[in-house]
């Protein structure tokens, strides 16, 4: 899929003194001006995030129809939406969504409440897989705090749990998706990955906002005994 979207007329929000802060008012103007958001509506995709897994999907080709795939961090759906589609739900594949929010509900999608923190909530995505998982995907990412070290240290946080949960649940030769925001503790992580995946990749996706500093490391050829 093309994501070459523009936006040619931008919109500006007028409020009244006082009823906003400046803050809200450019979040509802960087909305009402991006074309993803845009498209998002247009196409009935839950969230922009959605056309991240298409770009990711053409470039490496990880998701294919009739595998299972774990969607972490899943809330409200983008991602599972993409994914559904491509592997051919509700009748064939199979998906598991996981997020400390609720879902909406999606067809042929089973959706689990809880934190990958919680040994429980891996032992019901396991119990709900009834096998190890082709792909694990992850687009979590912390509640932002303003202050850009703390969270690039959560997001760093969650791909690491995100990478713990792929190499407990996939299968030989599976694929593992996830988001990063670049910084302190990224070549670890590669290198962490690199024992478990015969190819790392990472790549920005070209609806990833410019000012963002967000990346997606991909893992491709899965296998637990490697050492490399």
């Amino acid at each position: 899929m093309s994501n070459n979207l523009t936006n040619n007329s931008r919109v500006k929000v007028k409020v009244k003194k006082g009823s906003k802060s400046v803050s809200s008012r450019r979040w509802l103007e960087r909305q009402l001006n991006d074309p993803y958001v845009v498209a998002a509506k247009a196409d009935g995709y839950r969230s922009r995030s959605a056309y991240k897994l298409l770009d990711l999907n053409d470039k490496f080709k990880f998701l294919k129809k009739g595998k299972t795939i774990i969607d972490l961090g899943a809330a409200p759906g983008g991602w599972s939406q993409v994914a559904t589609k491509i592997i051919g739900l509700p009748k064939t594949g199979k998906l598991v969504s996981v997020d400390i929010q609720d879902m909406i509900p999606i067809e042929g999608v089973s959706f689990i409440k809880g934190s990958i923190m919680d040994e429980e909530i891996i032992e019901i995505i396991q119990k709900e897989l009834e096998c190890q998982a082709d792909i694990v995907l992850s687009d979590m990412a912390p509640s932002a705090s303003g202050h850009r070290n703390t969270d690039q240290t959560r997001a760093l946080l969650l791909a690491e749990l995100a990478l713990d949960t792929a190499i407990r649940l996939l299968k030989k030769e599976g694929s593992f998706c996830c988001k990063l925001i670049r910084g302190k503790g990224e070549e670890e992580l590669v290198k962490t990955m690199r024992r478990y995946f015969a190819s790392i990749k990472r790549y920005k996706p070209e609806s990833s906002r410019k000012d963002s500093a967000e990346i997606f490391l991909i893992g491709l050829n899965f296998n637990d005994q490697s050492l490399a």
